[in-house]
């Protein structure tokens, strides 16, 4: 071997070494003790042992308490994981990197420390501004460990099969499109169709998708004077000019209303608002609260079977939010809530031979999980502080469970949410679908409301072909 190829098989070898070591520095965690941080609000405290450096952070009681931490850093996306101790139970925070927030929540850890992961943040190069702020409150926070990361790969592909295996063609054809489109584009969506009009009107755009509630077609509601104003006959019209339709339930209980001042019948699916009591009712098939569960699904299967026989799909999202044990469908726990939707399943397919839905399950707890033959689609229902927040921690944490397997979404959104963020950061949602009124579009700055709709990455009516 001649000297000058030795020098240049030397020369490779160091460029080598030295990008592997450029490589293995850029990877290493960089962890910021909270006690290192400005507090505002805020106490350093040592009561609880097992901490990280000097101590920790608690004292997060009051609106704007917060700490503030800063960190010089690479430009680029970091997995971001918080040391910390919630003793008293589930605690909501604000995580909020140079002023672009997201929302978490903490698990309860009892008197000891815990590491969880919250999702992705971007930092800029150079210094940059990390704060946890209030939230709920009443937590105590270690220690905030970054790790440089990559957005998440595009999701595998998905089965060509539906929940209900006797789907109509024009069902299965939805769901394809949406399969197809799915880690690509995002699809647009709108509850309320004055919502859908107002976005028209500021940006010329129709969301993809229009959502309804069947709310006033319950029967305890109907029995008090609701009327739904003929709201499946305008969705079907809507429909038929190129929307998507997607249909949730507000469920007044069937029986047990409590009517009072505090809790009006027209709150009845609230848990505080009515004595239905869903164990107990599921444990005894032969009584007449039960008799009266089954008459409430059929009544809804009347207004379902429209969508059926003008051949309309439905995106149906049944029994919402049920986690959260605000709604008394999810008060009694997953067992109680995986019953009533396999009874609802088995009762609207089988029984009314309704093959018309799309089956979308809106928990985001393993344990509320019906299970792959009963569920199409997975939803997040989110109400972020900052409508930027692409939602990485849920979409990480449901992409190792569900990739490949069901399709990911936001079915519920406060606000309208950047979806080129979102991508960016490789949470590449099937669609969204923004709430009504104070927590819709119009709270939306008008120009990043068209921005958004105009995006390539959007697909909107009138760009839907299935």
């Amino acid at each position: 071997m001649g000297e000058t190829m030795r020098f240049v098989l030397i020369g490779v070898v160091l460029v080598i070494l030295v990008a592997s070591l450029s490589i293995a520095a850029s990877s290493k965690s960089i962890r910021i003790e909270a006690e290192s941080g400005e507090q505002i609000g805020t106490q350093v405290s040592t009561n609880i042992s097992g901490f990280s450096g000097t101590g920790y952070v608690t004292g997060f009681d009051k609106a704007d308490d917060k700490v503030v931490m800063k960190v010089q850093a690479k430009a680029g996306l970091y997995e971001v994981r918080i040391r910390y101790s919630a003793s008293n139970g589930e605690k909501g925070f604000e995580l909020a990197v140079n002023g672009a927030k997201s929302s978490g929540m903490f698990a309860k850890t009892g008197a000891e420390f815990a590491a969880v992961y919250v999702g992705k943040v971007e930092l800029q190069q150079g210094l940059n501004k990390i704060a946890i702020e209030k939230g709920w409150g009443w937590y105590d926070v270690d220690y905030v460990e970054l790790t440089p990361a990559i957005a998440s790969k595009k999701p595998q592909k998905l089965p060509e099969t539906l929940a209900d295996h006797k789907a109509t063609p024009r069902t299965h054809a939805l769901m394809s499109y949406l399969a197809g489109q799915y880690g690509s584009k995002t699809l647009s969506g709108q509850f309320d169709q004055s919502e859908c009009e107002y976005i028209r009107e500021v940006t010329g755009k129709t969301p993809a998708i229009l959502g309804g509630d069947f709310m006033d077609y319950t029967p305890s509601r109907i029995a008090r004077g609701a009327n739904p104003n003929g709201l499946v006959e305008k969705l079907i019209k809507s429909a038929k000019a190129g929307q998507i339709i997607t249909m949730c339930w507000h469920w007044n209980s069937p029986s047990g209303l409590l009517d009072t001042p505090a809790n009006p019948w027209y709150s009845g699916f609230y848990t505080k608002a009515t004595k239905f009591d869903i164990k107990t009712v599921l444990d005894n098939l032969n009584s007449d609260d039960y008799k009266m569960l089954i008459s409430d699904i059929d009544a809804i299967a009347v207004q379902l079977k429209k969508f059926a026989d003008a051949d309309i799909p439905v995106l149906w999202r049944p029994l919402h939010e049920a986690e959260g044990g605000w709604f008394w469908w999810g008060a009694k726990g997953p067992e109680s809530y995986i019953k009533l939707w396999k009874i609802m399943f088995d009762r609207l397919t089988n029984h009314h031979g309704l093959h018309n839905l799309i089956w979308v399950h809106n928990c985001v707890k393993q344990e509320w999980y019906p299970g792959d033959a009963y569920v199409d689609v997975v939803g997040v229902d989110a109400y972020p502080a900052d409508t930027s927040d692409p939602l990485s921690g849920n979409w990480d944490d449901l992409i190792k469970r569900f990739d490949g397997k069901k399709l990911l979404a936001i079915t519920e959104f406060g606000g309208v949410p950047d979806v080129a963020k979102m991508h960016r950061f490789g949470a590449r949602w099937a669609f969204f679908v923004s709430w009504t009124g104070n927590m819709g579009p119009k709270k939306m700055d008008k120009e990043m409301l068209s921005k958004i709709y105009k995006a390539p990455l959007v697909v909107n009516q009138g760009d839907v072909k299935y």
